[in-house]
Protein backbone atom coordinates (compact mmCIF):
# COMPACT_ATOMS: atom_id res chain seq x y z
CA UNK A 1 0.00 0.00 0.00
CA UNK A 2 1.44 3.31 -0.76
CA UNK A 3 2.37 5.79 2.16
CA UNK A 4 -0.68 8.55 2.51
CA UNK A 5 0.73 11.76 2.99
CA UNK A 6 0.62 15.15 1.07
CA UNK A 7 -0.07 14.89 -2.07
CA UNK A 8 -2.09 16.60 -5.43
CA UNK A 9 -4.78 18.62 -4.38
CA UNK A 10 -3.39 18.38 -0.80
CA UNK A 11 -6.30 16.30 1.16
CA UNK A 12 -5.38 12.96 2.63
CA UNK A 13 -6.90 11.38 5.21
CA UNK A 14 -9.43 8.85 6.39
CA UNK A 15 -12.99 7.57 5.72
CA UNK A 16 -14.74 5.31 8.39
CA UNK A 17 -16.52 3.29 6.30
CA UNK A 18 -19.84 1.16 7.98
CA UNK A 19 -20.40 -1.28 5.29
CA UNK A 20 -16.26 -2.21 5.52
CA UNK A 21 -16.12 -1.63 9.44
CA UNK A 22 -12.79 -0.04 8.53
CA UNK A 23 -11.17 3.12 8.54
CA UNK A 24 -10.37 3.74 4.22
CA UNK A 25 -7.72 5.85 3.61
CA UNK A 26 -8.20 8.38 0.44
CA UNK A 27 -5.34 10.50 -1.26
CA UNK A 28 -7.62 13.53 -2.10
CA UNK A 29 -10.93 15.09 -1.43
CA UNK A 30 -11.83 13.43 -5.27
CA UNK A 31 -11.07 10.09 -3.48
CA UNK A 32 -13.11 10.83 -0.61
CA UNK A 33 -16.06 11.80 -2.68
CA UNK A 34 -15.90 8.36 -4.16
CA UNK A 35 -15.56 6.75 -1.38
CA UNK A 36 -19.23 8.31 -0.18
CA UNK A 37 -20.37 6.81 -3.41
CA UNK A 38 -19.46 3.39 -2.72
CA UNK A 39 -20.60 3.82 0.59
CA UNK A 40 -23.91 4.55 -0.25
CA UNK A 41 -24.53 2.38 -3.80
CA UNK A 42 -27.32 -0.41 -2.61
CA UNK A 43 -25.13 -2.54 -5.54
CA UNK A 44 -22.09 -2.26 -4.28
CA UNK A 45 -21.19 -4.96 -1.43
CA UNK A 46 -17.61 -4.30 -0.39
CA UNK A 47 -14.59 -1.84 -1.64
CA UNK A 48 -10.49 -2.01 -0.70
CA UNK A 49 -8.18 1.06 -1.15
CA UNK A 50 -5.16 0.71 -2.77
CA UNK A 51 -5.61 -3.41 -3.44
CA UNK A 52 -2.52 -4.71 -4.65
CA UNK A 53 0.15 -3.77 -6.99
CA UNK A 54 1.00 -3.93 -10.64
CA UNK A 55 4.39 -4.70 -12.08
CA UNK A 56 5.09 -3.32 -15.58
CA UNK A 57 7.37 -1.16 -17.90
CA UNK A 58 6.57 2.04 -19.54
CA UNK A 59 7.02 3.49 -23.16
CA UNK A 60 10.98 3.75 -22.24
CA UNK A 61 11.23 0.01 -21.22
CA UNK A 62 12.11 1.02 -17.87
CA UNK A 63 10.51 -1.54 -14.82
CA UNK A 64 7.81 0.32 -12.92
CA UNK A 65 4.77 -0.40 -10.12
CA UNK A 66 1.49 0.96 -9.94
CA UNK A 67 -1.26 0.53 -7.33
CA UNK A 68 -4.37 1.25 -8.50
CA UNK A 69 -7.35 3.69 -6.05
CA UNK A 70 -9.76 1.00 -5.40
CA UNK A 71 -11.24 -2.12 -5.97
CA UNK A 72 -15.04 -3.09 -5.29
CA UNK A 73 -17.59 -5.26 -5.80
CA UNK A 74 -21.17 -5.10 -6.90
CA UNK A 75 -24.31 -7.20 -6.92
CA UNK A 76 -24.52 -8.44 -10.23
CA UNK A 77 -28.45 -8.20 -11.38
CA UNK A 78 -28.23 -10.61 -14.41
CA UNK A 79 -25.96 -13.20 -13.40
CA UNK A 80 -24.72 -15.31 -9.92
CA UNK A 81 -21.06 -14.12 -10.39
CA UNK A 82 -20.62 -10.55 -8.55
CA UNK A 83 -18.52 -7.59 -10.72
CA UNK A 84 -15.38 -6.74 -9.85
CA UNK A 85 -13.76 -3.50 -10.90
CA UNK A 86 -10.59 -1.74 -10.41
CA UNK A 87 -10.81 1.65 -10.19
CA UNK A 88 -8.15 4.86 -10.69
CA UNK A 89 -9.15 8.24 -9.93
CA UNK A 90 -7.77 11.50 -11.47
CA UNK A 91 -8.47 14.51 -11.94
CA UNK A 92 -9.39 15.60 -15.43
CA UNK A 93 -6.43 18.04 -15.72
CA UNK A 94 -3.56 15.51 -14.47
CA UNK A 95 -5.10 12.96 -17.24
CA UNK A 96 -4.63 15.67 -19.75
CA UNK A 97 -1.10 16.79 -18.20
CA UNK A 98 0.28 13.37 -18.01
CA UNK A 99 -1.82 11.27 -20.74
CA UNK A 100 1.85 9.89 -22.17
CA UNK A 101 3.27 8.50 -18.99
CA UNK A 102 -0.58 7.32 -17.91
CA UNK A 103 -1.09 5.04 -20.82
CA UNK A 104 1.59 2.36 -20.23
CA UNK A 105 0.48 2.19 -16.45
CA UNK A 106 -3.08 2.44 -17.72
CA UNK A 107 -2.37 -0.50 -20.36
CA UNK A 108 -0.83 -2.85 -17.97
CA UNK A 109 -4.22 -2.63 -15.40
CA UNK A 110 -6.46 -3.19 -18.24
CA UNK A 111 -4.22 -6.20 -19.27
CA UNK A 112 -3.96 -7.47 -15.30
CA UNK A 113 -7.81 -6.89 -14.88
CA UNK A 114 -9.03 -8.30 -18.03
CA UNK A 115 -6.83 -11.60 -16.94
CA UNK A 116 -8.10 -11.79 -13.57
CA UNK A 117 -12.27 -10.95 -14.35
CA UNK A 118 -12.35 -7.51 -13.78
CA UNK A 119 -13.31 -4.43 -15.15
CA UNK A 120 -11.01 -1.49 -15.31
CA UNK A 121 -12.35 2.15 -15.25
CA UNK A 122 -10.11 5.91 -14.99
CA UNK A 123 -12.79 8.20 -13.27
CA UNK A 124 -12.78 12.17 -12.93
CA UNK A 125 -14.56 14.76 -11.21
CA UNK A 126 -17.18 15.18 -14.27
CA UNK A 127 -17.86 11.36 -13.49
CA UNK A 128 -18.00 11.53 -9.76
CA UNK A 129 -19.06 14.95 -8.46
CA UNK A 130 -23.04 14.86 -9.46
CA UNK A 131 -26.20 15.54 -8.10
CA UNK A 132 -25.78 11.48 -6.93
CA UNK A 133 -22.79 12.84 -4.78
CA UNK A 134 -24.78 15.50 -3.52
CA UNK A 135 -27.71 13.18 -2.22
CA UNK A 136 -25.13 10.51 -1.01
CA UNK A 137 -23.23 12.84 1.23
CA UNK A 138 -26.75 14.36 2.70
CA UNK A 139 -27.97 10.70 3.59
CA UNK A 140 -25.08 9.12 4.86
CA UNK A 141 -25.29 10.69 8.41
CA UNK A 142 -29.08 9.30 8.50
CA UNK A 143 -28.21 5.55 7.39
CA UNK A 144 -26.87 3.67 10.00
CA UNK A 145 -29.57 4.32 13.34
CA UNK A 146 -31.38 1.92 15.29
CA UNK A 147 -34.67 3.30 16.59
CA UNK A 148 -36.42 1.67 19.55
CA UNK A 149 -39.78 0.13 19.61
CA UNK A 150 -41.72 3.04 19.79
CA UNK A 151 -40.09 4.91 17.05
CA UNK A 152 -40.48 1.62 14.69
CA UNK A 153 -44.23 2.05 14.83
CA UNK A 154 -43.96 5.71 14.06
CA UNK A 155 -41.59 4.27 11.18
CA UNK A 156 -44.05 1.44 10.02
CA UNK A 157 -46.93 3.68 9.88
CA UNK A 158 -45.22 6.02 7.93
CA UNK A 159 -44.27 3.72 5.31
CA UNK A 160 -48.30 2.09 5.11
CA UNK A 161 -48.92 5.95 4.75
CA UNK A 162 -46.33 6.40 1.50
CA UNK A 163 -47.49 3.13 0.32
CA UNK A 164 -51.16 3.81 -0.06
CA UNK A 165 -50.99 6.85 -2.02
CA UNK A 166 -49.73 6.66 -5.99
CA UNK A 167 -47.59 9.83 -5.47
CA UNK A 168 -46.56 12.05 -2.87
CA UNK A 169 -43.45 13.99 -1.51
CA UNK A 170 -41.77 14.56 1.97
CA UNK A 171 -43.59 17.65 2.39
CA UNK A 172 -46.69 16.13 1.52
CA UNK A 173 -46.91 13.04 3.86
CA UNK A 174 -45.39 15.02 6.63
CA UNK A 175 -47.85 17.03 6.26
CA UNK A 176 -51.18 14.79 6.67
CA UNK A 177 -49.50 12.99 9.19
CA UNK A 178 -49.08 15.46 11.96
CA UNK A 179 -49.81 19.39 12.33
CA UNK A 180 -47.31 19.25 15.75
CA UNK A 181 -44.11 20.65 14.34
CA UNK A 182 -42.06 18.45 16.49
CA UNK A 183 -43.64 15.58 15.21
CA UNK A 184 -42.77 16.89 11.46
CA UNK A 185 -39.35 17.47 12.24
CA UNK A 186 -38.78 13.70 14.08
CA UNK A 187 -41.27 12.39 10.73
CA UNK A 188 -38.73 14.49 8.14
CA UNK A 189 -35.80 12.80 10.11
CA UNK A 190 -36.91 8.74 9.39
CA UNK A 191 -38.06 9.91 5.97
CA UNK A 192 -34.20 10.89 5.18
CA UNK A 193 -33.35 7.83 6.98
CA UNK A 194 -35.82 5.55 5.05
CA UNK A 195 -34.51 7.07 1.63
CA UNK A 196 -30.70 6.43 2.87
CA UNK A 197 -31.80 2.69 3.49
CA UNK A 198 -33.74 2.06 0.49
CA UNK A 199 -36.88 1.67 2.05
CA UNK A 200 -38.40 4.58 0.60
CA UNK A 201 -37.75 5.10 -2.80
CA UNK A 202 -36.43 8.56 -4.84
CA UNK A 203 -34.94 9.50 -7.97
CA UNK A 204 -31.16 10.08 -6.58
CA UNK A 205 -29.92 11.68 -9.78
CA UNK A 206 -31.91 15.14 -8.67
CA UNK A 207 -31.38 16.89 -6.02
CA UNK A 208 -33.44 15.29 -2.88
CA UNK A 209 -35.45 17.75 -0.61
CA UNK A 210 -38.63 18.11 0.69
CA UNK A 211 -40.68 18.10 -2.39
CA UNK A 212 -38.64 15.23 -4.35
CA UNK A 213 -41.25 12.69 -5.42
CA UNK A 214 -40.86 9.55 -3.19
CA UNK A 215 -42.53 6.27 -3.47
CA UNK A 216 -42.82 2.59 -1.99
CA UNK A 217 -40.86 0.14 -4.23
CA UNK A 218 -43.25 -2.65 -4.90
CA UNK A 219 -39.93 -5.36 -4.66
CA UNK A 220 -40.66 -4.40 -0.19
Amino acid sequence: MRKIGLTYRSLSGTFFSIKNNKEIQFESSLERDFIYLMEMDFNIINFLEQPFTIKYKDQTNKARRYTPDFIYEQYNTSSKNNITTVVEIKYIDDLKKNHSNYKSKFNAAEDFCTKQGYQFKVLNEEDIRTPYLENCKFLFSYKNKIFDSENNILINSLLSNIRNQESTTPRKIIQSSSKNIDKQLELTYFIWHLISTNRISCNWGKSINMDSEIWIDKRF
